[in-house]
């Protein structure tokens, strides 16, 4: 069988997960990565063939040509490029959701086709008693409607998904089957260290506004002073200039701050959270999954998060931190005390944490992806 993966952007989880599905598929199929250029770098060409897409996507603007149907045109287009250059019998969608509702309704494709939605909200009220505003539920079941037309489709094949729960409504349905993908294996396993050596807290990961680095600074511009705080990651060009001003009231808060403002490489961010007492997730989105909340699970460091979204309900569930309310500055700031300024932290949270890494999550990524393309 021959695969062809899909995905016209570039960093953080793109580039991760262009590489894990890669990975897993290779020695079962003939792959190639069709993706922006900066992703491509990432990928180890001596396994899979590569197709360039050029440039990344563009964040959408009000510049003509950058709104929100210009941009997926111009993706579909790209993608059925990719299709007739490469001709595979199988394409794969990485990151189907800024497309999906033009997808939905695109001819048939001379393939199979299966799509990763990486976000989906509509259950959070029922499923995590998690509130939507009128525009958020109207968008969420908008979103809900056109992954029901996709599943329809004669060449839909597979709808991946990170959320379980949004998983297991999706099976109650008709169509496409509906895959739950847990994270991949970790690339490098931390050593755990000791409580005793461990200090301050973490954040990782690509540095935009979804970070919530400003309401960290709300909670941690009281009270925290002498408080270690590391933040490794590669930041968007729009966010540099907000960023440097909230960096500029932590350390103003008397935080000790260190930063590594790149793309840092793997291994020494995986042993920075190890030494780290506390990982920070994110504050300012309601994220479905995080492959942050395993790696930090692998290196048993507990985390914090905040309790209006799925993965924060994940936390709760399997006793792996602590969550908050993200706009409340003081419950946030005693969250992240609760576990920063404990030394005891660690060891109370040590066997939650490797049963969330070991137990649900191990190997079985490569497992399901090859199972729902018939690789198993």
């Amino acid at each position: 069988m021959r695969v062809c993966l899909f995905d016209w952007n570039a960093g953080g989880h793109h580039n991760f997960y262009a590489r894990a599905f890669a990975e897993a598929l290779a020695p079962r199929a003939d792959v190639v990565v069709a993706g922006s250029d900066p992703l491509l770098s990432g990928i180890d060409s001596s396994g899979v063939e590569l197709h360039s897409l050029g440039a990344q996507r563009p964040r959408p603007g009000p510049e003509p040509g950058l709104d929100k149907a210009s941009l997926a045109k111009r993706e579909l287009e790209l993608l059925r490029g990719a299709v007739a250059a490469t001709e595979p019998d199988h394409l794969v969608v990485l990151f189907a959701d800024p497309v999906l509702r033009w997808l939905a309704k695109e001819p048939e494709l001379p393939c199979r086709v299966s799509i990763f939605v990486m976000f989906a909200t509509a259950h959070f009220p029922r499923a995590y008693g998690l509130p939507l505003t009128p525009r958020e539920r109207a968008s969420a079941l908008f979103k809900e409607w056109n992954i029901r037309r996709w599943r329809r489709r004669p060449d839909a094949h597979a709808l991946f998904g990170l959320d379980e729960e949004a998983v297991r409504r999706w099976r109650a349905r008709s169509g496409a089957p509906a895959r739950w993908l847990p994270e991949p294996t970790l690339e490098i396993v931390p050593l755990p260290r000791p409580s005793e050596e461990r200090r301050g807290c973490f954040l990782f990961g690509y540095v935009d506004e979804r970070k919530g680095i400003g309401r960290l600074a709300d909670a941690l511009e009281r009270d925290c002073e002498g408080l270690e705080l590391t933040i490794y990651g590669e930041v968007a060009p729009e966010y540099r200039e907000q960023l440097g001003r909230e960096l500029a009231r932590l350390e103003s808060a008397g935080v000790k701050l260190t930063t590594d403002l790149r793309r840092v490489p793997y291994e020494r961010a995986m042993e920075e959270m190890a030494g780290s007492r506390c990982a920070l997730l994110s504050f300012g989105w309601r994220p479905s999954g995080s492959r942050v909340l395993l790696e930090a699970a692998a290196a048993r460091t507990p985390v914090v998060i905040g309790n209006d979204n799925a993965v924060g309900r994940l936390v709760e569930r399997h006793r792996l931190g602590h969550t908050a309310d993200p706009t409340d500055p003081v419950a946030l700031r005693e969250a992240i005390l609760s576990i920063a300024a404990d030394p005891e932290s660690t060891a109370r949270y040590e066997e939650d944490l490797r049963r969330y890494a070991d137990d649900l999550h191990g190997d079985r990524f490569a497992a399901e992806v090859r199972g729902a393309l018939g690789l198993a």
